[in-house]
C-alpha cells in the first residue's frame, strides 16, 4: 500500500475546511454588531440666530381726492403728486427710485347694490407712489414723517414700509454652517454623559429658516419682520448622529 504524502493544496483545503465555520461565525458576528451599532444614534437640534440689517426697502403711499368734477380733480391730484414727489425727492432719493401707479376712478352714484342716500362727492380718484430703494436708514426716517404731508392737505388713504434682505443667500451658508456645529456641540454633550463617543452623521435636516422682527418670540409664526429695518435670522436644523 502506498503512503499518504499530504501537499501543500491539500494542506491549505484541509486549513479552510477546518476554519470555514469559524470565519463564518466570526462574520456573522461582525454584521450582527455593526448593525445593532447602527441602531444607536442620537438626535440633536442646532439652533442660531443673528440680527442683520435689511439693504432694502419699500414705501408706498395711496392718496386720495374726491368732489364732482373730474377736470378740477385731475388738477387737484396733479397738484398733490408733485407736492409728495418734491417731499421724497428732497429727503435724498433719486427721481429712478420713485415710481407712480395709474389713476383709479370710482362713481360713488354708480352703485349696484345699497340704499340710503348718495354721497355729496360722486367721484372718488385715489393714486399710489412707491418708492424702492437700497437707502434703508433714508426710508425708515421718511416714513415717519407723513404728517408733513398732511398738512399740506394731502388726504393719506394707506402708508406701509416694507423691508428686505437681498443678501439673504449670501449669509445662508454660514447660518446653516453654525446651527450645525450647534447640533454637533450638543450631540458630543449628550454622547459625554452617557460614556459615549459621537461618530459620522446619520441624518441630516436642514430644517427651518425664518426672517422676524428682532423683538418676535419663536412661536410667532405671523410676524414675518417685513415692516422692521432691523431682521433676526432664525435657523432650526436637525441632525442625527452615530454614537460609538
Amino acid at each position: 500500500m502506498a503512503s499518504f504524502r499530504p501537499t501543500a493544496a491539500a494542506a491549505v483545503l484541509g486549513l479552510s475546511i477546518a476554519l470555514g465555520p469559524s470565519l463564518a461565525g466570526f462574520f456573522i458576528y461582525k454584521g450582527i454588531l455593526e448593525a445593532k451599532l447602527g441602531d444607536r444614534y442620537v438626535t440633536a437640534k442646532g439652533l442660531v440666530e443673528r440680527i442683520e440689517k435689511a439693504d432694502r426697502g419699500t414705501w408706498e403711499m395711496v392718496y386720495k381726492v374726491s368732489g364732482s368734477d373730474l377736470n378740477q380733480l385731475n388738477q387737484q391730484l396733479s397738484h398733490d403728486t408733485q407736492l409728495i414727489q418734491n417731499f421724497i425727492l428732497k429727503e435724498g432719493f433719486e427721481q429712478t427710485e420713485i415710481s407712480l401707479s395709474s389713476p383709479r376712478v370710482t362713481d360713488l352714484h354708480a352703485r349696484e347694490y345699497g340704499s340710503g342716500p348718495l354721497s355729496p362727492d360722486r367721484y372718488l380718484i385715489e393714486n399710489s407712489i412707491f418708492i424702492n430703494s437700497h437707502k434703508v436708514d433714508a426710508l425708515n426716517t421718511i416714513s415717519a414723517k407723513t404728517g408733513e404731508l398732511l398738512s399740506q392737505g394731502i388726504s393719506l388713504s394707506r402708508s406701509e414700509t416694507r423691508f428686505y434682505l437681498d443678501r439673504f443667500n449670501d449669509l445662508r451658508p454660514q447660518l446653516i454652517a453654525d446651527a450645525t456645529k450647534n447640533a454637533q456641540e450638543i450631540a458630543q454633550s449628550f454622547a459625554k454623559t452617557t460614556g459615549s463617543q459621537i461618530g459620522g452623521i446619520r441624518k441630516a435636516n436642514q430644517g427651518v429658516i425664518r426672517l422676524t422682527s428682532p423683538d418676535a418670540s419663536p412661536n410667532q409664526d405671523y410676524d414675518e419682520g417685513l415692516n422692521s429695518l432691523m431682521k433676526k435670522i432664525r435657523v432650526v436644523s436637525t441632525l442625527e448622529f452615530y454614537l460609538k
